[in-house]
């Protein structure tokens, strides 16, 4: 009888000890909750390692400037102990914010992250245009036929497959262009008038790498008008009546020409009496005061492609 007692405490005992073990190795076995980033890493365009800077629910990466903008990355990621992330590390996902990662903990339990790429490029900017291919014309800045598009500005990337330009016309569609040459500070493209018939209104518009800027209103048009100046620097004698022709171009919106002996002298008017785009016959008044004039000015007034301007040209006429 004693002998059974003994049997049975030992082995209650017994079942005691199994119990407590189980129990203890159950408790060394919990399943982990750590559902963290550890580290985020890519590759740039150099070569170099960018990396992330992981906070509780974003991982932001730094693009360097003046590089290309990847659409997209394949990043190697560490994880916490246990835990397994979604879209998997080595993995090529898109270098956008709707990128999401999931990690998720050995007992369950997910953190998402969100993929926050953030670009220092500093923004372009076009500053102007050559003044021998464009002018202004009340905020309106028309170009010339035959020339190339030169823009000045800054920021600019100077990898070609990173910066285009096109023609932004009005009506919504686009032309591409050829850029010929590129720096950070100035872009050359083909010769327009082989894009756009004169009195087309449109905008430039750069994308260069992750940066899309536009121009002001433009206006494919033409030259100012001019009269070139050799046409009259040898000395040439009339009288009264007497009519002479110069060459132009673009002189078909002329509207008044005289002649001073000085810059300073009071001008005489003297008469338009035809006129084309490319020539302008002009006559000399019967009542002009006889004498040398050494000035010549001539005004043009405003149209769609050029300021009202008067210019002045140096010259010998004499009038007997």
């Amino acid at each position: 009888m004693k002998l059974q007692s003994t049997i049975k405490i030992f082995s209650g005992l017994l079942i005691l000890s199994v119990i407590v073990l189980f129990t203890s190795c159950k408790k060394q076995y919990t399943d982990y909750s750590y559902s963290n980033l550890v580290s985020f890493s890519l590759k740039g365009n150099d070569g170099e390692t960018l990396k992330g800077a992981i906070t509780a629910k974003d991982i932001t990466v730094y693009w360097p400037p003046f590089t290309q903008v990847p659409d997209s990355i394949t990043p190697q990621i560490t994880v916490a102990e246990r835990a397994s992330i979604s879209p998997a590390s080595g993995k090529k996902v898109a270098f956008k914010e709707t990128t999401k990662y999931t990690v998720t903990a050995q007992d369950g339990s997910q953190t998402v992250y969100t993929l926050k790429p953030v670009i220092n490029q500093p923004i372009p900017y076009i500053s102007g245009f050559s003044p021998f291919y464009s002018h202004d014309n009340n905020g309106v800045r028309v170009f010339y036929p035959d020339t190339e598009l030169d823009i000045q500005g800054d920021y600019f990337l100077t990898d070609s497959l990173a910066t285009k330009v096109y023609l932004d016309l009005e009506g919504g569609s686009e032309i591409p262009m050829v850029i010929t040459a590129i720096a950070k500070t100035r872009i050359i493209s083909e010769v327009l008038s082989g894009k756009l018939k004169k009195g087309t209104y449109f905008k430039i518009k750069i994308v260069s790498g992750s940066r899309t800027i536009y121009s002001g209103r433009c206006l494919m048009g033409e030259v100012l008008p001019l009269i070139p100046e050799a046409d009259l620097l040898y000395t040439k004698t009339f009288k009264a009546g007497d009519t002479f022709t110069l060459s132009g171009i673009n002189i078909g919106t002329l509207s008044t020409v005289s002649a001073s002996a000085s810059l300073t002298s009071t001008p005489q008017n003297l008469i338009i009496q035809s006129k084309t785009d490319q020539a302008v016959t002009i006559r000399i008044p019967d009542n002009i005061s006889a004498g040398t004039y050494s000035i010549l000015n001539y005004a043009y007034t405003a149209d769609m492609y050029h300021p009202a301007k008067t210019n002045t040209l140096y010259t010998r006429l004499i009038i007997k």
